[in-house]
């Protein structure tokens, strides 16, 4: 498998595990903290009411006084709000006042007015003095039914003569949640691509790179001539310029034993014809042929002559 196929894969892995590890942990925390949010702004409007219905609670005049209209009013109210591209047209809050017993005084809903309601989370902890609240499901076997419910104390001094109660339907914060899950997945995926993309383009730089130095190298050590390989930068810019120089530094000494090897030659010739045939001497010198090449040579001086060549 080539390199850059290797340094590629590598980096597809680790990317595309990081990318998915990091993005659906993300994902899973958009839920809760939609949800989380959406308590806080439940604990104050819970606060707030509970200084509005202090009054007539304190004077058990609630249900004559004209807040039932008024949350009857509120619950048929439409508000054609656009909320980052999604329509809310309709108020989802449920509110009920309790007394110091836990029996509901007032409910927008106009269904649990008289019910004990002292049993549940939200009441019962308000009415000792926690922060009271609860997630309850509508239907058991839906789990996108269950609905939030943070209760405030009605005080008069320090004692708790009341509790009020707001509810809102989690599946009413669904299609945000939504909304930021497709959005998050989008973006994403896209920074994940955009990150492979870089990725294959640098492996296949890199790869590249890598070709063209090996290629100068192996037309190097077969003796060809070969252009530089043209990697200005980083370590493969120096591997490519070691290299070239040792093409250099090999053709100079090719250069030099050529030389040498020419002036030898050149400084051997001048004494053949002066040679004699092998196996011939003076002293054992019986043909004619040998007589007349031995003829006016000097075997002493010639025999320094040609050691000196030879060395």
């Amino acid at each position: 498998m080539p390199l850059g196929v290797r340094i590629f894969a590598v980096y597809f892995l680790f990317v595309g595990l990081s990318g998915w590890f990091v993005l659906s942990t993300v994902m899973d925390e958009i839920r809760p903290g939609v949800r989380q949010s959406t308590e806080e702004t439940l604990v104050d409007t819970a606060n707030l009411l509970a200084e509005i219905l202090r009054d007539e609670v304190r004077s058990g005049n609630l249900a004559q006084s004209h807040l039932p209209a008024l949350l009857e009013a509120y619950g048929r109210r439409r508000p054609q709000a656009s909320i980052w591209g999604l329509t809310k047209n309709q108020v989802n809050h449920r509110i009920y006042v309790t007394d110091a017993r836990g029996e509901v005084l007032l409910d927008s809903s106009g269904r649990a007015v008289g019910q004990d309601y002292s049993r549940w989370n939200d009441v019962y902890l308000t009415l000792r003095g926690e922060y009271g609240a609860r997630s309850t499901r509508e239907d058991p076997d839906n789990p996108d039914s269950s609905v939030m419910y943070v209760a405030a104390p009605i005080l008069d001094g320090q004692e708790v003569i009341g509790v009020v109660s707001v509810a809102k339907p989690n599946r009413t914060l669904q299609p945000y949640i939504e909304r930021s899950q497709r959005r998050l997945g989008w973006l994403g995926a896209g920074l994940i691509a955009l990150g492979l993309a870089i990725g294959a383009l640098l492996s296949w730089w890199l790869s590249a790179a890598l070709g063209r130095v090996t290629r100068f190298a192996q037309a190097v050590s077969e003796g060809r001539r070969a252009e530089s390989p043209g990697v200005r930068s980083g370590e493969l810019g120096q591997l490519a310029t070691a290299v070239e120089q040792m093409r250099t530094e090999l053709e100079g000494k090719a250069y030099v034993e050529r030389y040498v090897h020419t002036l030898t030659h050149e400084l051997k010739s001048p004494w053949q014809p002066f040679a004699a045939p092998p196996n011939c001497s003076v002293e054992s010198c019986s043909t004619e042929r040998c007589r007349r090449s031995s003829a006016g040579v000097s075997w002493p001086i010639f025999n320094r002559r040609a050691r000196a060549c030879s060395n």
